[in-house]
């Protein structure tokens, strides 16, 4: 992830929290040369995220949008990812991942089922 201010990842899906799949959720953006976590997200800011691109519509409860980027520019719906080698932020020229974590299904107190879960994704943008 470099420097550039129109280089930015765009994470999106199902709040699996809010559709009662799971009770917590979250996203980690890694530098994949250490598998090093510095910039996560979870499902307590996901709250009206997806309602920006889907006004009106009384499903966007149920979804987020977050974003990740070397600079947010006052962003509230952006993870400003820091700079820095090892768990101190991500070099520029590292290349990174996202893992995504949903943890117990409270009705069956065990993670939900692949088959009843739509899959987040990202889109890198530059």
């Amino acid at each position: 992830m470099g420097n550039d201010t129109n280089e930015f990842i765009i994470v999106y899906g199902v709040n699996h929290v809010a559709t009662g799949k799971a009770i917590y959720e979250n996203f980690v953006l890694y530098g994949a040369d250490v598998w090093n976590g510095v910039a996560y997200v979870n499902d307590l800011k996901f709250n009206g995220t997806a309602e920006e691109y889907l006004p009106d519509n009384p499903n966007a409860k149920y979804l987020y949008v977050y974003k990740y980027a070397r600079n947010c520019e006052g962003d509230p719906h952006c993870y400003e990812v820091p700079y820095g080698m090892g768990a101190y932020g991500i070099d520029l020229d590292q290349s990174v991942f996202i893992g995504w974590r949903i943890y117990l299904e409270e009705s069956t107190t065990t993670g939900p089922a692949y088959s009843e879960i739509v899959y987040d994704k990202a889109i890198k943008f530059d």
